[in-house]
């Protein structure tokens, strides 16, 4: 049984290609995005990375590239998913929609390629996920990011506050305060 890492964000494909990885008895592991894969690579060195190339706009495959030159971490076999000139030497490329016959095939050449090269069993690699990770180029952010929210808070922190606000007695009654007694 290999553990397969699937990086891609396409949800619907990615189930497909899932099942037919679990019929052949084999664990996967999904990971949406590239810093997700890291995280998953923290934790065990999967024995074979499946790889959207079109995942994040393209992260996903700089992500594939750095784990083939091997980039701090172990060797790591590789198959992508879609076809693509940027993709790393040697990896085989599986054209979209994914033909389920023939993944299998790559999949068993990919693995029986990683055994005979003596590849390491699946095994923890903190220190190399993080190499790894330091060679991924910094990710984008949109307009509504958390970097400028973050500013906004702490702006409004350290500036000057709006005085409270009157309480009103006719738009809350219970916390209007009682008439004066005589």
């Amino acid at each position: 049984m290999a553990r397969i890492l699937l990086v891609d964000d396409d949800i619907a494909e990615i189930s497909a290609v899932k099942r037919v990885l679990m019929r052949a008895g084999h664990q996967t592991v999904l990971a949406t995005n590239a810093s997700d894969a890291l995280a998953v690579m923290a934790q065990a060195l999967p024995t074979l990375a499946l790889v959207g190339a079109t995942c994040e706009g393209g992260e996903a495959l700089t992500l594939a590239r750095r784990l083939a030159a091997g980039d701090g971490a172990p060797l790591l076999p590789l198959i992508l998913l879609g076809r693509d000139d940027g993709a790393p030497a040697g990896a085989p490329q599986l054209a979209r929609p994914v033909d389920p016959g023939q993944l299998a095939e790559e999949v068993t050449a990919a693995l029986a390629r990683a055994a005979a090269a003596g590849a390491p069993p699946a095994v923890p690699m903190a220190g190399a996920a993080r190499n790894v990770a330091i060679a991924l180029p910094a990710p984008r952010t949109t307009g509504g990011g958390a970097a400028r929210g973050g500013a906004n808070r702490a702006a409004s922190a350290t500036g000057p506050r709006a005085p409270p606000r009157a309480a009103s007695s006719t738009s809350n009654p219970a916390r209007a305060s009682p008439p004066p007694s005589r």
